[in-house]
């Protein structure tokens, strides 16, 4: 699902995403209302780990439009430093260029 967000060069709100993952697999919006935090954590060092960066840049904030602030320390705990704001929009052009439209 996120995947398919970053090859559209869009963001998802957190909100939303749950949403989503509710309408197509009950049991994981289920666990992921539980502990949301630590699914996308985990989904990030795995991508990052495969050198396609942190792809939870794409989730974010209803009203802010940035990723809440365990995104910004789980940036920090993986050497992205620097003005959060220009780490985050540098990191969000890394996963969209990563995951190019129609791969």
């Amino acid at each position: 699902m996120l995947v398919a967000v970053a090859q559209a060069r869009e963001t998802i709100t957190y909100e939303a995403l749950l949403d989503r993952l509710a309408a197509t697999d009950p049991d994981l919006a289920s666990v992921a209302r539980s502990d949301l935090a630590a699914l996308l954590r985990s989904v990030s060092v795995g991508e990052d780990e495969s050198g396609r960066g942190l792809l939870t840049a794409v989730v974010v904030r209803e009203g802010s439009g940035r990723p809440g602030g365990g995104w910004f320390r789980l940036a920090a705990d993986r050497g992205r430093d620097g003005d959060p704001d220009t780490v985050w929009q540098q990191e969000l052009r890394r996963v969209w260029d990563a995951h190019p439209a129609g791969d």
